[in-house]
């Protein structure tokens, strides 16, 4: 009777059972996964509207598991990055995962905390997509156009300010209004400094008097015009006291 020769087969790949044990001292073997689409909304007053955000992400063209979805209604006091959920899904992104958010709200109620979040997903190498502004990732390494026209406008927005506040400032000299912090010494307080002053005290002894600094003093007399002629001599007062106290030191 003859016998039909067996030959085995080569395996394709070892079971759980038949792998070998990682020798003691090497690493364990590298596990690639795939990355992560998620979804964040700040307008989402629940599960029902988040799910018409996925739904809307989804003919977009962003594919989301409702599984991978972040919503909340943070009010506009509080800064982007400091939202509860905004900040969970800082901590659950990976390198190469991309987040999608439908409107630009979301991500920010001014321009400067819309680039803050944008630089917060950059650092994290996730990349950031908002359908209401463009197709683009947001947090490419290679700014955008969107994100450069975002950078424009806050610049204009910092001019606009600072414009605003000089035309202010000198709104109110013109008027003889205080402008800056209120002085923390009364009118007769700061009298009675530049008296002390004229009669012979030194700086330091007239902040001990009045319980103030060395610096408010001469602040308070640099600020008196009748004290500027008698600048020269309190300087040189001022640079004696200072000897004597560093030898008696």
């Amino acid at each position: 009777m003859k016998f039909a020769a067996w030959r085995s087969k080569p395996k394709q790949g070892l079971s759980l059972s038949e792998k070998q044990p990682i020798p003691y001292g090497a690493s364990a073997p590298s596990i690639t996964t795939m990355p992560t689409s998620f979804l964040y909304s700040n307008c989402a007053d629940g599960q029902r509207a988040m799910m018409d955000e996925l739904q809307a992400a989804r003919e977009a063209g962003y594919g989301v598991d409702m599984r991978h979805a972040f919503w909340e209604e943070e009010p506009a006091s509080v800064p982007a990055l400091q939202r509860p959920r905004l900040r969970a899904l800082q901590h659950q992104v990976q390198p190469a995962d991309s987040v999608v958010s439908l409107r630009l709200c979301s991500l920010g109620w001014s321009v400067p905390e819309v680039l803050a979040t944008i630089r917060r997903f950059r650092l994290l190498g996730v990349a950031l997509y908002c359908v209401q502004l463009s197709r683009d990732d947001l947090a490419n390494a290679t700014p955008p156009e969107a994100v450069e026209v975002l950078r424009a406008v806050a610049a204009l927005e910092g001019a606009t300010r600072s414009v605003r506040v000089r035309e202010s400032l000198a709104a109110a000299k013109a008027m003889g209004r205080q402008v800056g912090r209120p002085p923390k010494h009364t009118p007769e307080q700061r009298h009675a400094i530049l008296n002390a002053l004229a009669a012979g005290y030194s700086v330091s002894e007239t902040a001990r008097r009045f319980s103030t600094s060395r610096q408010t003093v001469l602040r308070i007399r640099a600020a008196e015009p009748d004290a500027q002629p008698h600048a020269a001599s309190a300087a040189m007062a001022a640079a004696e006291e200072a000897a004597t106290e560093a030898a008696t030191g």
